[in-house]
C-alpha cells in the first residue's frame, strides 16, 4: 500500500509539473466522454427505447399515389378521414 501511495504522488507531481499535457489529456476526456454520451442518447432515443403506443407491432404507414407521376406520396389527415 505504501509503493500505491508513492506513484499518486509522483503522478501528482508530473501532472502539475507539466500542465500542458495534462490539460490536453482532460480536454480529450472530456470531449470524448461528452461526444459518446451524446451520440448514445440520440440512439437509445430513436432505437433502443419502444414506441409509446400499446401496440406497437400494429402501426401502419399511409402513401397515396396520383397522376402526377409521384409513385408514393405522403397522405394528409383529411385524405385519411375519407378513406
Amino acid at each position: 500500500m505504501g509503493t500505491l501511495w508513492q506513484d499518486v504522488k509522483y503522478g501528482a507531481r508530473m501532472l502539475l509539473k507539466h500542465r500542458g499535457v495534462t490539460l490536453v489529456a482532460a480536454l480529450t476526456l472530456a470531449l470524448g466522454i461528452g461526444a459518446n454520451a451524446a451520440l448514445f442518447s440520440v440512439v437509445n432515443a430513436i432505437a433502443l427505447r419502444p414506441l409509446p403506443v400499446e401496440k406497437p407491432d400494429e402501426l401502419v404507414a399511409v402513401f397515396s399515389s396520383d397522376a402526377s407521376g409521384e409513385d408514393y406520396g405522403t397522405t394528409n389527415y383529411v385524405d385519411f378521414t375519407d378513406w
